[in-house]
């Protein structure tokens, strides 16, 4: 019998993101895409510029890596790329539908650590590299240090969104302060390798979502709560009350002003880096 995930309420969202493009586009990463100059920006693209995103973080690997901890391992697409490569890779990610399907794919070829990184409790291992695949973001900046210097032979790789010091907070949300996490990696001594600011290749893909939301999931839920009022279903409409503020929230985040949320309004309040170090 398949064992059923324990929930992990940050991970739904991602979850159903997961699902939408498995079933859709045949396609099981869950970052950001890398968008080159010269590349259509429209979904049939996605997957490719998805791999170029592999591509260049695979840029950053030291040569002297052979071991690694993928954290927030998503479907396992990545490290499963990783593995075929030849390097040793383990996996931790909160229990979700993403680390059940992350378990099955890599079973026998790695270990899938279901647990949130910061209670990580590993008996005598450590890995030449632990990354984060635009995980860090959820974590706890400090405890991923503790434990990266905890686990972590050599380095520590970030690819992630930062917010940018600035008095508000902008229309798009997640990632850490940028200055933040460089106090922190001054505090704890790790030497800065490789700091690459990629937020002109990752903002386009702002521009997609943004016209997913105007063309295809804002006339979705119009038709569906026309479904709801014709046929006056009793179940929905306590459905729809018992979730009120939630879908208000997302209402207002996406649906009330999707052009807000584009690529000019990532650069200006935010900043995407690819961020190698060697740990102290």
């Amino acid at each position: 019998m398949d064992r059923a995930p324990a929930p992990y309420p940050r991970g739904r969202s991602m979850d159903l993101l997961y699902v939408f493009n498995r079933y859709f586009f045949e396609n099981e990463y869950m970052h950001f895409g890398y968008w080159e100059h010269g590349l259509e920006l429209k979904y049939a693209n996605l997957k490719t510029a998805q791999q170029r995103y592999v591509e260049e973080f695979q840029k950053l690997i030291p040569a002297d890596v052979h071991s690694m901890l993928d954290v927030g391992c998503g479907s396992g697409e990545m490290a499963s790329q990783f593995l075929d490569k030849g390097y040793k890779v383990d996996c931790v990610c909160p229990p979700t539908i993403l680390s059940h399907y992350a378990s099955e794919k890599l079973a026998g070829r790695a270990s899938v650590h279901e647990a949130k990184f910061e209670d990580l409790k590993l008996d005598g291992q450590s890995y030449d590299l632990i990354y984060f695949s635009e995980s860090f973001q959820f974590i706890n900046m400090r405890r991923a240090f503790e434990q990266c210097r905890r686990y972590g032979n050599q380095y520590m790789l970030v690819a992630d969104v930062f917010r940018k010091d600035m008095p508000e907070r902008g229309p798009i949300g997640g990632g850490h302060k940028y200055q933040d996490f460089l106090a922190l990696v001054e505090e704890f001594g790790f030497e800065e390798l490789a700091n690459v600011d990629v937020t002109e290749f990752t903002g386009p893909g702002f521009d997609l979502e943004s016209d997913a939301m105007e063309n295809f999931i804002r006339p979705l839920v119009m038709v569906m709560g026309r479904i709801v009022n014709v046929n006056n279903s009793l179940l929905a409409r306590f459905a729809l009350f018992l979730n009120r503020k939630r879908l208000q929230r997302l209402r207002t985040k996406y649906l009330d002003n999707p052009g807000a949320r584009n690529r000019d309004s990532f650069a200006e309040y935010k900043t995407y880096r690819f961020v190698l170090l060697k740990i102290r």
